[in-house]
């Protein structure tokens, strides 16, 4: 549970490169990172077009979490975890997926999601803007936005 899971899981991967300790997938025993469950990108995709910021003090606010103590890393991580509650109490679809099936779907949304945006970026005159489409894990040598 990770509120912008791929920020957090792509930068922990980093830095066990970085400090040359075994990567995430070794760590988990070979069977890959997940499931993860991400109210960014659940959000994102259950409501597409609500307009205005996406951030974890907007989300909250938008599903009537209350966040003390912004930044905190505790008080971030139990706000995360209230609004993927708070999500899945509104669109039922999500919450009838099992975490495995919302891990694939979080996949695929993300996907969408940054495909879109790359479009968006290259339409408003960034012809070589690269939105990297992989999720939890980022591809590092492809750069983000």
């Amino acid at each position: 549970m990770a509120y912008n899971a791929s920020f957090d899981l792509t930068l922990l991967a980093a830095e066990l490169r970085r400090h040359g300790l075994a990567p995430m997938e070794e760590r988990l025993g070979g069977t890959g990172i997940g499931p993860v469950v991400d109210p960014y990108t659940i959000d994102r995709a259950v409501d597409r077009y609500r307009r205005g910021k996406r951030t974890l003090e907007a989300v909250c606010g938008e599903y009537g979490v209350v966040l003390e103590a912004a930044h905190e890393a505790a008080a971030d991580a139990l706000a995360a975890v209230r609004v993927a509650v708070a999500i899945a109490e509104r669109h039922r679809r999500v919450a009838d997926l099992d975490p495995a099936e919302l891990h694939a779907r979080q996949i695929d949304w993300y996907r969408a999601w940054a495909e879109d945006f790359q479009a968006f970026l290259r339409r408003k005159g960034n012809a070589e803007a690269v939105v990297d489409t992989a999720w939890p894990l980022r591809d590092a040598a492809v750069p983000t936005r």
